[in-house]
């Protein structure tokens, strides 16, 4: 590659007559994409109000939940003896 002329006096406040092409950016592969869940099931319940089996999820702040899609209800678990009792009632479910 040759080196580029030193601009003039003139060409250096309004830039050159006809600028040149920029070089083409040659793009890198995209790297795999692995899909997981947002949020991690641990173990599966029944439901406190309609008894349907319901799984048991981590918020982000490591709280459990279940979310019920029969009856619409959300259980949040967030006392020491609410997450005891529920230890005792769930079904605990291998990582996948």
């Amino acid at each position: 590659m040759t080196p580029k002329p030193e601009p003039s006096w003139w060409e250096r406040p309004f830039g050159p007559d006809h600028p040149e092409p920029p070089e083409p950016h040659i793009a890198e592969p995209p790297k795999e994409v692995t899909l997981r869940p947002a949020l991690r099931r641990i173990g599966i319940v029944d439901c406190a109000i309609c008894n349907h089996e319901v799984s048991v999820f981590l918020t982000k702040t490591n709280r459990p939940y279940v979310n019920c899609g029969f009856c619409s209800a959300r259980i949040f678990y967030n006392g020491r003896e609410s997450m005891q009792l529920l230890k005792q009632k769930m079904r605990v479910v291998a990582d996948e």
